[in-house]
């Protein structure tokens, strides 16, 4: 049996396993711009980053990228009971004919992924694309593939770091790191 969020002991940063250190992700970030900033030419996306673990790489991201860019956040998760999957915070600027880029810390089942697709589609957006700090491509239950990532990689155990959390904590790393095992 599992322990509860509270009564686990949190392990501290020096028991962590640093996968991506900071000059890692920052070059990274930085290339993934310009190739963004390459290939939109005159485009005029608006990036729509899903709240909590992609805030930070939003930010350095549109920083990166070479020419003012539109941002906005939502929220995607499912219903409790049913498990049916909605927009919580949907977007608040028109994107009918406009072409969006979709930001998320981790891609990992694909399963999220088509469905907002298919919302931001119903909402007239006229491209949609997404851009991931990590890609774990092993993990897919679909086709789905993402258009732009910084890292593609195997399943690592539990990711934290630069924006991923874990019980609200590590989030605030600038590198991303591994949990010890047995904290999964």
């Amino acid at each position: 049996m599992s322990s509860s969020p509270q009564n686990r002991q949190t392990p501290s940063v020096a028991d962590l396993e640093p996968l991506f250190g900071t000059e890692v992700i920052q070059t990274g970030v930085a290339k993934l711009g310009q190739r963004i900033t390459a290939e939109l030419g005159a485009e005029d996306p608006i990036l729509v980053a899903l709240l909590g673990g992609s805030v930070i790489f939003l930010a350095d991201l549109v920083r990166a990228i070479g020419k003012p860019i539109r941002y906005e956040f939502i929220h995607v998760g499912a219903e409790e009971e049913s498990g049916v999957m909605q927009i919580q915070y949907p977007i608040p600027l028109d994107i009918a004919g406009q072409s969006v880029l979709v930001v998320k810390d981790v891609v990992a089942s694909g399963v999220t992924e088509p469905y907002l697709e298919q919302q931001l589609r119903n909402h007239g957006a006229r491209d949609v694309r997404f851009a991931a700090l990590i890609d774990i491509p092993d993990d897919r239950k679909t086709g789905f593939e993402v258009s732009y990532s910084v890292f593609s990689t195997p399943r690592q155990g539990v990711l934290v770091g630069y924006g991923l959390k874990r019980d609200g904590r590590y989030g605030n790393l600038p590198y991303v790191a591994r949990l010890p095992e047995g904290e999964e």
